[in-house]
């Protein structure tokens, strides 16, 4: 007589298992975040208005202008000229309306594995401080006073050796102070810093460097990774920080086309072993019969061998076979520098979760989402300094 059986074997397709489907897979019905930045910029907005006269769709923050210094002497019977104040010098900022939704439908709430609800707040009060804080450094990073390791004189001739370090933080700390900019805290400026752009710092040795009075004095700050207080500003650490492939052009390098690319075209299809063998990241330059100079790479798929082109393909094709010429562009990062009133905010309402109306017919969809009008602009152009530099172990 024989014994009848149902296996409860594995599956590496994920479907059911056993002759009589009896095991299946298990889902965690905790659905996890990504991985965030905590917003910060905006809180490096510390100059308001005070008293604001009216609402209007712009606010002008003013300054008075100091009198010229009279450093000559009086004569006893001669009454001196009056002098004319002069006329305030003003910032305007313009507001605008920022805001996003989603549509959250009844069938997701009754289908869905997880509770969807807490999270889709959750994705929507992210979503509101991450975009609110991108355009606030988006003002930020427009200003005017920008420094750079060495003697690098602007943002296309950093190359990736121009990495941060202790000589550029001393000097843009002595800028600040020459400026008569006001510290944030104490008699220390706010240093916002990269990662990546902070590990050059604390990899400095020798004299004058971070690590050597760390090394005998700090110990724990070492071990932590913390850069602290040092020449005359507290640095924070944050990913949000931008970066741009804007620097210097390195070693270039070819490979070839494996498709047409038709005049109009702004994708290009490239060989399999070449991509394997060099690395592209968006914003190196491509050159090619039929491509435009100083055309750069917008986009790649996530096999990395198409291209999508920031200029279309001009008169002619891109031929299969065709060699195409890769150029990588140093990348260059932000670090920024800012004492009192650096950058201004005026809000006429603010930033909000919203949950929408009803109106569909059968009740079943319900909109969620965030909206406020602000505007951001640089307050004391003197209390603010751009350090731009790349970073050893992100260059390309």
């Amino acid at each position: 007589m024989s014994n009848a059986y149902t296996s409860t074997g594995s599956s590496s397709l994920g479907g059911t298992v056993g002759s009589a489907g009896l095991v299946q897979k298990a889902y965690d019905r905790l659905i996890e975040f990504q991985l965030r930045a905590t917003p910060l910029i905006r809180n490096m907005a510390d100059k308001t208005p005070a008293r604001q006269s009216i609402p209007g769709s712009s606010v002008v923050l003013q300054r008075y202008v100091d009198l010229t210094q009279q450093t000559n002497t009086l004569t006893e019977t001669v009454d001196p000229d009056a002098v004319a104040l002069a006329t305030p010098s003003y910032t305007t900022i313009t507001l605008a309306e920022y805001g996003n939704a989603v549509l959250v439908t009844r069938a997701l709430e009754l289908f869905s594995l997880a509770d969807v609800d807490p999270a889709i707040a959750n994705i929507i009060a992210f979503n509101m401080a991450d975009s609110i804080d991108t355009v606030a450094q988006t003002v930020l990073a427009a200003g005017t006073n920008v420094l750079r390791p060495g003697s690098v004189t602007s943002t296309a001739t950093l190359t990736s050796s121009n990495t941060f370090n202790s000589a550029t933080a001393r000097k843009v700390v002595a800028k600040l102070r020459t400026n008569k900019a006001i510290p944030r805290k104490g008699n220390l400026y706010a240093a916002y810093i990269h990662p990546e752009v902070a590990l050059d710092l604390r990899a400095e040795t020798g004299v004058g460097s971070w690590r050597q009075p760390h090394e005998y004095q700090a110990n724990d700050e070492i071990w932590a990774g913390e850069i602290g207080s040092y020449e005359g500003a507290y640095y924070i650490e944050s990913p949000r920080m931008f970066s741009a492939k804007s620097g210097a052009a390195q070693t270039s390098w070819t490979t070839t086309t494996t498709a047409l690319a038709a005049s109009g075209a702004t994708t290009i299809a490239v060989a399999a072993s070449s991509s394997s063998s060099y690395s592209i990241n968006v914003g190196d330059q491509v050159a090619a019969t039929g491509i435009p100079a100083n055309t750069t790479v917008t986009a790649i798929d996530s096999t990395g061998l198409i291209w999508t082109l920031s200029a279309a393909v001009t008169s002619g094709t891109v031929t299969s076979g065709a060699t195409v010429t890769v150029t990588p562009v140093t990348k260059v990062f932000n670090t920024y520098f800012a004492g009192q009133q650096a950058l201004s905010e005026a809000v006429a309402e603010e930033f909000h979760v919203v949950i929408g109306p009803v109106v569909d017919k059968l009740m079943r969809q319900r909109p969620l989402g965030w909206y406020g009008v602000a505007g951001w602009a640089i307050y004391r152009q003197e209390a603010l300094y751009r350090v731009e530099s790349s970073a050893s172990i992100d260059y390309v």
